[in-house]
């Protein structure tokens, strides 16, 4: 079985540190002045998806929004509502699968280090070659966050955030077909590169995610990796 690589996110990573942004050197002051106090967020993925439950690999895109707000005397308390979709169909086989994931993040950051928790809602299913529903079901679990902002060239930032979130409770809704879902984990590396001053950001990113999926008692991981760009609208209150 082939092993999820990080490689991908180094990579990408020193591109992006020496690429786009050559000149490392700021202090914590300078991740405060690059975040917004509320903003809202949205951005478009390639999505390379390698399911292990499907036996098949496709790419496809995927959507994601979040509205957050940074508050605090140094913006030091991170709360985002997130949702993202992903509808990935594999030419090979003829089967497809589906997921949404809707997460709230509470984050508390010290200086460029950010860490915090995840409540997690999730719907996901999968299409056989035959048309015939797999399964489909929604969950809902929770988990952690950990990340930090290295602020370079100003008030551009790189982040690095992991995420891992489980889903404690997951809902078929053939009851007769035994399905649940593992612990998800997100590790992203992006560029947030101002447009303007204050309003707006261009947004530049790569995220890994694995899902362990047990369907029928039988356990696959869900291998996606995504290239993303997008945008962040917000302001100063």
């Amino acid at each position: 079985m082939k092993k999820f690589s990080l490689a991908p996110l180094g990579y990408f990573g020193f591109f992006l540190a020496m690429i786009l942004f050559p000149a490392f050197h700021a202090s914590a002051q300078d991740v405060e002045a690059g975040l917004k106090t509320i903003y809202l967020n949205s951005d478009y993925a390639l999505t390379t998806h390698k399911s292990k439950l499907v036996g098949s690999n496709d790419t496809g895109s995927s959507l994601r929004y979040s509205l957050g707000f940074n508050v605090g005397d140094q913006k030091e308390l991170g709360v985002v509502l997130q949702t993202e979709s992903s509808a990935i169909k594999f030419l090979l086989n003829d089967t497809s699968t589906s997921l949404l994931f809707r997460d709230t993040r509470i984050t508390y950051r010290l200086g460029y280090f950010y860490f915090g928790a995840v409540s997690g809602y999730a719907e996901a299913g999968a299409v056989a070659a035959d048309g015939t529903d797999m399964f489909s079901g929604r969950g809902t679990g929770y988990g952690y966050i950990a990340g930090a902002y290295l602020p370079v060239g100003g008030r551009s930032l790189l982040q690095i955030d992991v995420a891992s979130v489980g889903t404690s409770s997951f809902l078929n809704k053939d009851e007769s077909v035994t399905v649940s879902l593992g612990s998800r984990l997100d590790i992203d590396i992006s560029g947030h590169i101002p447009i303007s001053k204050k309003f707006m950001t261009l947004d530049l990113g790569y995220r890994q995610r694995s899902l362990p999926i047990v369907y029928n008692n039988t356990s696959y991981t869900e291998a996606m990796q995504k290239t993303y760009i997008g945008f962040t609208v917000g302001n100063e209150i």
